[in-house]
């Protein structure tokens, strides 16, 4: 499976995982690349296709959701799905060494962390600097028709992908070439479809 999706494009990749979701929901799983022949495969290296950052919410695990196996994503977790230095350099890295050509970033519904600055709840230590990025997405949604928190998520992963795509200059020129593609995207609990915003 490895060789056969060491050539793809983003968009062929967004699909393979799209179509992947599409079994999750229906719940005709095929689990993928679970096997000892996959597992002893991955020992000398890895070839994700694709790298995705999520929230660190256990209700939300991408292999799952995307019906993949070992090896198949290169996956980044933290809570909101925010990015600072060190998840961009993980992110960096998947494409420019690893070459991943997609990217994406996925909120979900319910996200704690989002509900947690909405209603005011006072953050204590390092969770505090979960904040910033995620007030501003509620400040920028205000008002707009719709849940209040899951537009902000939405808007959350917009944002964050944006700020991957436009990061120089490693992500910024891969792009800008066509060889790696930055999405963001909306994983619902309740139907376990993944939606694409941008």
């Amino acid at each position: 499976m490895q060789s056969i999706r060491k050539n793809l494009t983003g968009p062929e990749a967004l699909q393979i995982l799209l179509d992947g979701n599409k079994r999750f929901v229906a719940g005709e799983l095929e689990h993928p690349n679970h096997c000892e022949e996959s597992r002893k495969g991955l020992v000398s290296g890895q070839e994700p296709f694709a790298v995705i950052l999520a929230c660190a919410d256990a209700r939300v695990p991408p292999v799952n959701i995307f019906d993949q196996g070992l090896g198949d994503l290169f996956i980044v977790r933290v809570a909101g799905n925010i990015i600072n230095d060190q998840i961009l350099g993980s992110i960096e890295y998947a494409v420019s060494h690893l070459h991943a050509p997609l990217v994406m970033v996925m909120g979900h519904a319910s996200c704690g962390a989002v509900s947690a600055v909405a209603q005011g709840v006072k953050l204590h230590g390092h969770i505090a600097s979960l904040t910033p990025p995620i007030d501003a997405a509620l400040k920028k949604v205000k008002g707009l028709a719709g849940c209040w928190m899951d537009n902000a998520t939405k808007e959350l992963a917009l944002c964050t992908a944006k700020k991957i795509a436009e990061s120089e200059p490693i992500m910024a020129d891969l792009v800008q070439e066509g060889k790696v593609t930055v999405v963001a995207t909306y994983y619902n609990l309740d139907t376990g479809e993944v939606s694409v915003l941008s």
